[in-house]
């Protein structure tokens, strides 16, 4: 059986925070346990699911295997069986004693009928569709859930008003492809402050002269502060007394500096550089995983600076949800090179880095045979994307604006 492509996607509380990360093969039906427990170990995995656990869809026969079981004991990993099981004796005797021995185990809802004939102590959550949970579930079926103490997971949550659907109902899981889509509680207007920052970057890729630099910095006290706070944090090492803007910009570099403001362009809020949003952590990861996976393309693509171009256009990927303007008009800000415009432009159609960003954006959505189909035809292995994505969900999860790499 050929190797599968695995996918991570974010999970988030009530509060729009990860939580914990999705994990699946590109077709769970037709994955045996082995594939599951190699992608783990050749990902190195552990360390990321200490951090957030995942949750991962598996068939019900895989629990009364003692190797699989085995293969995950101790990690942070909540498995997900089918409605089916409820059907099936020896699946749940075995599901009651993982419970008892405090196996996380969730169970996936289908129908409101296999909501009354879900065993107590069993499953620790619930998983369904918010589709499904709008449509054919009642404020009783609800209800029920929380009698019987399950937490509730909610997948294929494309918008921001389904989440929020969801959230008043008490489901505390969600996922984040709706993060991806512009929220309609911002309004039309565009964020006039993330666009001077984008100016500011300009300014920096141009390497143009620092005194037009820090003008931009005087206009912004806490920008200002931010900048000062960074240059005299511990990630720089040594505290320093700095007696100018544009010695702080000589002291952090212009790389650096570059970096620390294409994190900062995503922050919640400008004012609080150290709280980053669920969607900033996402662009990092995007970009992060770009990076990582344009160095796994075969053959390797004639691409100037392709680890930088990669990670930048992932990175810029979600400006035009951010901003609230489109990509068009945001690309105008930037001095790009034409290979990083004409991916983010269109993305089908972009060349290598398009295409690459287009896989992620499937997976995003959840449609893994195209992912899995453009990452095969990128010349990039099912072992390098798992790691890729390990490595960078574990960046993007401990990740702030403060930080050095």
């Amino acid at each position: 059986m050929p190797t599968p492509y695995f996918f991570f996607r974010p999970v988030l509380t009530s509060r729009r925070s990860w939580l914990a990360l999705d994990w699946q093969p590109e077709s769970p039906a037709e994955t045996d346990f082995a594939s599951f427990v190699q992608c783990f170990v050749d990902s190195a995995a552990a360390p990321l699911a200490h951090v957030l656990p995942l949750i991962s869809p598996i068939s019900a026969e895989f629990v009364l295997q003692d190797r699989f079981l085995e293969a995950f004991k101790g990690e942070s990993v909540t498995f997900v069986l089918p409605e089916s099981c409820l059907a099936n004796e020896a699946v749940i005797e075995r599901c009651k004693e993982l419970r008892a021995h405090a196996r996380p185990l969730a169970l996936q809802i289908e129908s409101p009928e296999a909501l009354r004939r879900i065993p107590r102590a069993v499953f620790c959550a619930v998983r369904f569709d918010a589709a499904f949970a709008r449509q054919d579930l009642s404020a009783q079926d609800i209800d029920l859930l929380d009698d019987i103490d399950l937490k509730k997971i909610a997948t294929r949550v494309n918008s921001h008003q389904m989440f929020e659907w969801l959230t008043r109902r008490g489901v505390q899981w969600s996922d984040g492809h709706f993060l991806t889509t512009p929220n309609p509680q911002l309004g039309k207007a565009p964020d006039l402050t993330r666009l001077k920052l984008l100016r500011l970057l300009s300014l920096i890729k141009q390497d143009d002269d620092t005194r037009e630099i820090e003008a931009i910095f005087r206009e912004e006290a806490q920008l200002s502060y931010n900048l000062l706070r960074l240059v005299n944090s511990v990630a720089i090492s040594v505290r320093l007394k700095i007696n100018s803007l544009s010695h702080a910009i000589a002291l952090l570099g212009r790389h650096q500096l570059q970096r620390w403001l294409q994190l900062l362009i995503y922050a919640n809020n400008l004012t609080n550089s150290n709280a980053p949003s669920p969607l900033m952590q996402l662009a990092a990861a995007r970009g992060r995983q770009m990076e990582l996976l344009s160095a796994a393309i075969d053959p390797i693509p004639d691409v100037p600076e392709l680890t930088d171009s990669a990670f930048m256009t992932g990175l810029f990927s979600l400006l035009e949800v951010l901003i609230n303007l489109p990509m068009s008009e945001i690309l105008k800000e930037l001095p790009l090179q034409d290979t990083i415009i004409d991916a983010l432009s269109n993305p089908a159609g972009g060349g290598v880095l398009g295409k690459l960003l287009s896989a992620i954006i499937a997976s995003e959505a959840g449609d893994f045979a195209s992912a899995a189909r453009l990452l095969s035809d990128l010349g990039i292995s099912p072992a390098d994307h798992a790691k890729s994505q390990v490595t960078a969900f574990y960046w993007a999860s401990r990740i702030n604006v403060d930080d050095r790499d």
